[in-house]
């Protein structure tokens, strides 16, 4: 019997013993919205990259730099500062942390095979579509991207990379995150703490509170405890962009936390889910009145839906006029109608 691609390539991956999610791992990304897999890179091609990252951030390795800070009474964070007029994630004084950053030893893990299998098994498509990637570094003594509270700062990370609000179509419609852990990261490392199963409630929350950064979830009751993302070196954390997860302060300020991401969407929504700077950094002050008065047509030259998209439905309708609130929505809200109706 004629096989068929799919089933051809999928024959050679097992062939080639390259490790894929089992279905009882595939059902816990569904259901909880994340899922942390072990041995995906190796564990020397991490201690390079991590000794590139550091060289990235601290122009020397994180020991010299402790060492450095040992010695003087202040110094300033070490989060990349944005220099361009759209920014990227940002630019350090050594170097570039947005991807591609010009060391092999980072920008080649994106080549690694079993990876990029496991982003299609989440997306549920080998039509798989690159979003953005960047170096994520918090170093203890100099840290302040955590929240006063353990409640505060939790937020979906969804407006990263569209522009478009949250939706009910979990596995359609959000995208996949990622996280390569080039370390060990404890729990007290200032692992990031995820709400399992928050990416199925997340669209009504963040109506319901009217903003995209939580301000405390608390009021959230139908939400389960968080959890921390705690891994070995070469593990990697996939996760849904609309879970709903928050950093921490880190226990030891002695540790760092250096983590290579990459977000990907599935093929069919990348014209509307990638890197959304463009249109939501600097520029949304110029591009937020120009979308609200733009026709329809209009905007799908710059990746909206077309009318009648199956994206469009009460609960992203009330979204968009939460982002766009002079926007007439009407000729979305009749195609709808129509739909329905047939």
């Amino acid at each position: 019997m004629e096989r068929t691609y799919d089933q051809v390539r999928i024959f050679l991956r097992c062939m080639e013993n390259i490790m894929l999610l089992t279905q009882k791992q595939l059902g816990t990304f569904y259901r909880d919205g994340f899922i942390l897999v072990e041995d995906l890179f190796d564990s020397k091609e991490m201690t390079v990259a991590l000794t590139d990252m550091e060289q990235i951030f601290y122009g020397k390795s994180y020991v010299e730099y402790l060492e450095e800070l040992d010695n003087i009474e202040t110094t300033g964070s070490v989060e990349p500062t944005g220099i361009k007029a759209v920014a990227h994630f940002g630019d350090t004084e050594y170097g570039r942390a947005q991807f591609p950053t010009g060391f092999d030893a980072l920008d080649r893990l994106i080549e690694n095979e079993a990876y990029l299998d496991v982003f299609a098994q989440c997306l549920g498509t080998d039509d798989v579509s690159y979003c953005n990637a960047h170096l994520f570094m918090r170093s203890g003594p100099t840290d302040k991207l955590h929240p006063e509270h353990p409640w505060q700062g939790y937020h979906p990370d969804h407006s990263t990379n569209t522009f478009l609000p949250l939706s009910h179509a979990i596995g359609s419609f959000d995208y996949v995150n990622s996280a390569v852990y080039l370390h060990d990261v404890d729990g007290d490392g200032a692992p990031m703490h995820v709400i399992p199963g928050s990416h199925r409630q997340a669209a009504d929350v963040i109506l319901r509170m009217g903003m995209h950064w939580l301000d405390d979830i608390r009021q959230v009751p139908e939400f389960a405890e968080p959890v921390p993302t705690s891994a070995k070196a070469g593990s990697a954390l996939f996760y849904s962009s609309y879970l709903i997860h928050a950093a921490v302060p880190f226990e030891n300020k002695r540790k760092q936390r250096a983590l290579w991401t990459l977000s990907m969407a599935r093929g069919d929504t990348s014209r509307w889910t990638k890197l959304s700077n463009p249109w939501s950094g600097p520029e949304q002050q110029f591009f937020q009145p120009f979308w609200e008065k733009a026709t329809p047509r209009v905007r799908t030259l710059f990746g909206w839906p077309e009318l009648g998209h199956a994206f469009y439905t009460e609960t992203t309708l009330k979204g968009i006029s939460q982002r766009f609130p002079n926007m007439d929505l009407s000729p979305y809200q009749v195609q709808n109608t129509a739909l329905r109706n047939t």
